[in-house]
């Protein structure tokens, strides 16, 4: 691993990365994994109508840092509308996504926590 440097990171000159999602989803690495043991980051853009695939994470503990827009988060059985800004703690094992209706617009940090 090299050693990180200070910097600042643009959210417009982000690394994309691809996941395969059922509507429009754009995905950006703000810190990837092992930039600073144990942790990693990334920028989600999400426009509606869009049910973002339900995962799980077993390895490591997530957090949303929505600062833009509306929608719903899935929690296990549990669904809570959000709006920004917010934060959505995800401890490792729970089931959860992101909803979207028509006209509904979402933007959101993750940090990624082993």
């Amino acid at each position: 691993m090299d050693k990180l440097v200070p910097q600042v990171r643009r959210f417009s000159g982000l690394e994309p990365y691809e996941q395969q999602e059922p509507g429009i989803a754009f995905f950006q690495w703000v810190l990837k994994q092992n930039e600073i043991p144990g942790t990693c980051m990334g920028h989600v853009t999400l426009e509606g109508p869009i049910h973002k695939t339900p995962g799980v994470h077993e390895d490591f503990d997530q957090v949303y840092l929505i600062y833009s827009g509306t929608g719903t988060v899935h929690l296990g059985d549990t669904r809570v509308q959000i709006a920004e800004p917010a934060a959505v703690i995800i401890p490792r094992g729970t089931k959860h996504s992101v909803q979207l209706q028509a006209g509904e617009k979402i933007k959101y940090v993750f940090v990624n926590r082993i």
